[in-house]
């Protein structure tokens, strides 16, 4: 059953937003992948990658994976040269060295390998490598939608930037190293359009939060063209932006959609896990995950409510209507979930404690013990992005963004056109841009203090001075006389 009411909560969550959250894997990667594959509207054609996963599978026996050796040198011998003419296979460098090696390079930074390439996202720079691999639920579309691709008057740069760097048709003279070597491994690409994102939240113009993640997405544009680095470490930084996009949209749905109170994150630069500091950032992302997980609840509770309007009423028969206009079967009377409800309806009077009562129970059925929720899926996701700590399972994070990450929310709110702003004035448009404090402002004691965390004003500016020393250990702060410190592109090398 649990699996049939997923499937109604799916696809409601993805006809209001554009992608889905019921899963637990989602990565960077999958994100990239599928983003790529909007842009570019194609996959690569693989024949050898698949008889390059055969060949080095670690489960494989060794004559399976000789096999597919074998089978790769007989159609490609040419590509291979000299590499494939051993008389002693198993042993030869190509078998030990180059062909693990290319399995490597394709696995690195939290690439996924399926049971096929066709269901593998890699970390590759070059769109020859792009599959169509599912797993980013929509996430990888919806970005792609969001920074304007179904219009060219709102298409952003930051499209034209990832056309340019992962283009599969690159003249392979102008491709980096990474790229030159995998292309050899795809035979060709061929065509593979993309669904239209069609979604509530994009449908009539952008959101307060959407506006604010498209600036970003030019602020990020405009560093990395000042920049201009390897390509590979632009397309990492504009793939977090994108995971770190689909993070904020997705946690801040409860709150747009009610009109509620905008939520804030203390960064915590404390390095003490124990510190006041610490505890009120977890305080702040607890208070998203409520959110999150009430947001769900509210969204089951919007389905029952179409079915029959006063359900709690008659909740077993709002389940059931519910699970049949999806087209599935509804609950048997003898079903555990469903004498639950009764249970519920007969203990309770009141219609909002059936309604919280109910809601909890079938939430708990869909998302099982590995919190398969929206609540999960910001957990998980925020931890693959480097944005949220500790990455062991336990859940209560904190906002603590690993150095690159750090770097794309620097770089996603600067201007960096114009010359490099006071600290204090950074401080004040990171609030704006991603709702982010760090205690360097007079009014960042009052807005914790709001949420039940009373941090001393004295470690919130501990915290300010920890936090603006490690933008300078990333080139991205200087400190000047008069103890006034500057953010932005200081240094032309930064790569």
């Amino acid at each position: 059953m649990s699996k049939q009411l997923r499937k109604a909560l799916t696809e409601e969550l993805q006809r209001r937003h554009g992608y889905k959250v019921m899963e637990t894997k989602i990565k960077p990667v999958h994100i990239a992948n599928a983003l790529m594959r909007s842009e570019h509207q194609c996959v690569g054609r693989m024949t050898v990658l698949e008889q390059l996963f055969e060949a080095t599978l670690a489960r494989n026996s060794i004559d399976k994976r000789l096999t597919a050796v074998r089978s790769m040198l007989d159609t490609q011998r040419d590509r291979w040269g000299a590499l494939g003419q051993s008389t002693d296979l198993k042993s030869s460098p190509l078998m030990t060295k180059v062909l693990p090696l290319i399995r490597t390079l394709l696995g690195a930074d939290g690439a996924v390998f399926g049971t096929s390439p066709e269901f593998s996202s890699f970390s590759s720079p070059t769109a020859l490598t792009v599959t169509g691999d599912p797993s980013d639920d929509g996430a990888g579309a919806f970005v792609h939608r969001l920074w304007g691709a179904h219009d060219s008057s709102r298409r952003l740069g930051i499209l034209d930037l990832l056309a340019d760097l992962s283009s599969p048709d690159k003249d392979p003279a102008q491709m980096d190293d990474l790229s030159a070597l995998l292309s050899p491994l795809v035979d060709s690409k061929k065509s593979r359009p993309s669904p239209v994102v069609v979604a509530e939240d994009l449908a009539n113009g952008y959101s307060a939060v959407e506006v604010e993640l498209r600036r970003a997405a030019d602020s990020l544009c405009s560093y990395e063209r000042k920049l201009n680095p390897n390509p590979i470490a632009s397309l990492q930084r504009l793939v977090l932006l994108a995971a770190l996009s689909v993070f904020m949209h997705a946690a801040t749905r409860a709150r747009e959609r009610a009109g509620a109170a905008e939520r804030i994150l203390l960064l915590d630069a404390s390095g003490d896990h124990y510190s006041a500091v610490a505890q009120a950032s977890t305080r702040c992302v607890t208070q998203l995950i409520n959110d999150a997980c009430d947001y769900m609840s509210s969204v089951l509770n919007d389905l029952l409510t179409e079915q029959i309007s006063d359900w709690p009423a008659a909740p077993l028969a709002a389940v059931n209507s519910l699970l049949e206009s999806a087209g599935l079967a509804p609950l048997e009377a003898a079903s555990p979930l469903a004498k639950r409800i009764e249970e519920i309806a007969a203990d309770y009077s009141d219609a909002e404690d059936i309604r919280r009562e109910v809601a909890d129970e079938l939430l708990r059925q869909v998302e099982g013990s590995s919190r398969r929720g929206l609540d999960g899926y910001l957990r998980l996701l925020g931890i693959r992005a480097g944005f949220l700590y500790p990455t062991q399972k336990n859940p209560n994070k904190r906002l603590n963004p690993a150095d690159r990450t750090l770097e794309v929310l620097v770089a996603s709110t600067i201007d960096v056109e114009a010359p490099p702003v006071e600290y204090r004035d950074f401080l004040e448009q990171l609030r704006h841009r991603w709702a982010i404090i760090v205690g360097g402002r007079t009014e960042d004691a009052a807005l914790l203090s709001q949420i039940g965390a009373n941090v001393p004003v004295r470690l919130l500016s501990e915290n300010s001075e920890r936090f603006l020393s490690r933008l300078e250990s990333i080139g991205l702060a200087r400190r000047l006389a008069d103890s006034v410190a500057v953010v932005g592109l200081l240094e032309a090398t930064h790569a």
